[in-house]
């Protein structure tokens, strides 16, 4: 996660993204490292709302911090 070394020297953390792939919509996220409370809400209203990936794309914040995340797990589930 490059975004993470601007919040962190040597961060080390894990996000694991389940998604609905008939869907297309997360299910759930688990997000383990420090500070990782700052993704929690994001990632509620992104289960809740039943928000599709693809809409997730444009909501990828700019800043190049631990949120950068939430690209990191799209760019995986893409392939």
């Amino acid at each position: 996660m490059s975004g993470a070394a601007v919040f962190a020297d040597g961060y080390t953390g894990t996000a694991i993204a389940v998604v609905d792939t008939e869907r297309e919509v997360l299910l759930g996220v688990t997000l383990v490292g420090p500070a990782v409370a700052e993704l929690l809400h994001a990632a509620t209203i992104a289960v809740v709302g039943e928000v599709p990936i693809a809409r997730l794309w444009h909501a990828v914040p700019a800043y190049p911090t631990i949120s950068e995340i939430w690209l990191r797990l799209l760019e995986t589930y893409r392939g």
